[in-house]
C-alpha cells in the first residue's frame, strides 16, 4: 500500500484540493479531500486521470523519422503510405512486440493509461496467415499486458489500395484479409462473448468495399 498527496486533483465531482489517494496493488482504493499530507505521503502539485489514445499504429513508431521530411518530389499522404507499406513488409513479430512495448511505455510516461489499437499488420511478409493467424495481435496484446497500458483491440478490414474498389497492392499484402479471417486475427479472449453489431473497424474508407 502507498499514499500519494496532491494540492489538487481533477475527481468526478471536480477540482478538489488536498487530495489523498491510496493505492493498494496498483488500484486506487481510497480518496480522501480536504486533508493535509501526512509524512509518509509521496506529494504532487496536481493529478489529472490517465488520458486515453484514441487512434494507434503501433508500429508504426518504429518509423519515425522516415517520413517526416520533404522528399525531392511533392509529397502527399499517398508517398507517406508507400514509405509505411515497405516500413512494414520488414517487420518481425517480435519487431511488433518490441516497437509496440516502447510506445506504450512512452505513452504511459505522458499520462495516457488507455490505447484504442487500429490493428491491420495481420500476416506474415508474404501475406499468408500465420500458422497462429492472431500472431500478431497476440504480440500486440503481449506489449500491452507486460507495460500495463489498458488496451482496445481493433482489427481493422483492409480490402482495397484506393478508391472505388481499386485491386490491392502487393505492399499491402500483409493487411489485406477477407471478412471470414478477420475474426481469427484476434487473440480468442479478446472476442466477444456475444454478437456485437460492429465486430471490426475499418480505419481508412479507401480500404473497404461497400
Amino acid at each position: 500500500m502507498s499514499t500519494l498527496h496532491f494540492a489538487s486533483a481533477l475527481l468526478p465531482s471536480g477540482w478538489a484540493d488536498d487530495v489523498q489517494l491510496v493505492v493498494t496493488d496498483g488500484i486506487i482504493t481510497k480518496v480522501t479531500t480536504g486533508t493535509a499530507p501526512a509524512a509518509h505521503d509521496e506529494r504532487h502539485r496536481f493529478a489529472i486521470p490517465g488520458i486515453a489514445s484514441l487512434h494507434s499504429h503501433a508500429f508504426q513508431r518504429g518509423m519515425a523519422g522516415l517520413a517526416e521530411t520533404r522528399g525531392g518530389v511533392a509529397d502527399t499522404f499517398w508517398t507517406w503510405r508507400e514509405t509505411m507499406y515497405r516500413f512494414a513488409l520488414n517487420m518481425t513479430p517480435e519487431d511488433v512486440e518490441a516497437v509496440a512495448t516502447l510506445l506504450y511505455v512512452e505513452m504511459l510516461e505522458q499520462g495516457y493509461t488507455r490505447v484504442g489499437e487500429f490493428h491491420y499488420l495481420h500476416h506474415d511478409r508474404d501475406g499468408a496467415p500465420y500458422a497462429n493467424p492472431a500472431e500478431m495481435a497476440t504480440r500486440i496484446a503481449h506489449a500491452a499486458e507486460v507495460t500495463g497500458i489498458g488496451l482496445t483491440l481493433l482489427p481493422c478490414f483492409y480490402a482495397h489500395s484506393s478508391f472505388g474498389g481499386a485491386a490491392p497492392h502487393a505492399e499491402q499484402r500483409r493487411f489485406i484479409c477477407s471478412v471470414d479471417q478477420l475474426p481469427n486475427s484476434l487473440p480468442p479472449r479478446a472476442l466477444p462473448s456475444r454478437p456485437c453489431p460492429e465486430p471490426m473497424s475499418v480505419s481508412r474508407r479507401t480500404a473497404c468495399g461497400p
